[in-house]
């Protein structure tokens, strides 16, 4: 099967069919930055998504250097680690929202050298904790198209220096 995405970090992603109910897919307004708006699929069965994905890429890189949704549960952190393999890198800034962390709950886990923000959510759109995160300007975004939205986002997580307690992915299971 031929791709349409002409954006490395993507094309496995899109062969596989893992791109799903994209609101964007393709160049953003940052000349060679490519981007994703919709859900990631991490398996088919069962079926587990990463939803309300965002993710970027730029100037052609095999990697993305930026990807944020959310995830059902803690458990399914390895389910997105398989399916981004090689897409991720050392000092991407990778942000995963979860629903079943407590609220107080903020980690940093490596997988493959890649720090993951692992992050609580409730009944907010990772959209929306994005821009408190980053301390984006929420009315400005208002204005912007899906595609600055995305730019936005990358840009103010490309700084984002926050960091918060290191743990291995097994002593989050047993914070559950």
């Amino acid at each position: 099967m031929t791709t349409l995405i002409e954006s490395p970090a993507f094309q496995r992603l899109e062969t596989e069919g893992r791109l799903l109910k994209p609101a964007h897919t393709g160049p953003t307004s940052v000349p060679g930055r490519f981007g994703f708006r919709g859900e990631l699929a991490l398996t088919t069965e069962p079926p587990v998504m990463l939803e309300q994905a965002f993710a970027a890429s730029d100037n052609g890189e095999a990697a993305l250097c930026f990807i944020a949704g959310a995830l059902t549960t803690y458990k399914h952190l390895p389910a997105l680690i398989e399916a981004l393999g090689g897409t991720i890198k050392v000092g991407g800034k990778y942000f995963i929202y979860v629903s079943d962390l407590e609220r107080a709950s903020r980690y940093q886990i490596e997988f493959h050298g890649a720090s993951f923000y692992i992050l609580p959510i409730d009944d907010t759109s990772v959209y929306n904790e994005l821009i408190d995160c980053l301390y984006l300007d929420k009315t400005r975004m208002k204005k912007m198209s899906t595609a600055e939205k995305l730019d936005a986002l990358t840009d103010g997580a490309l700084k984002y220096e926050q960091t918060y307690e290191v743990i291995s992915y097994e002593e989050g299971l047993k914070r559950l």
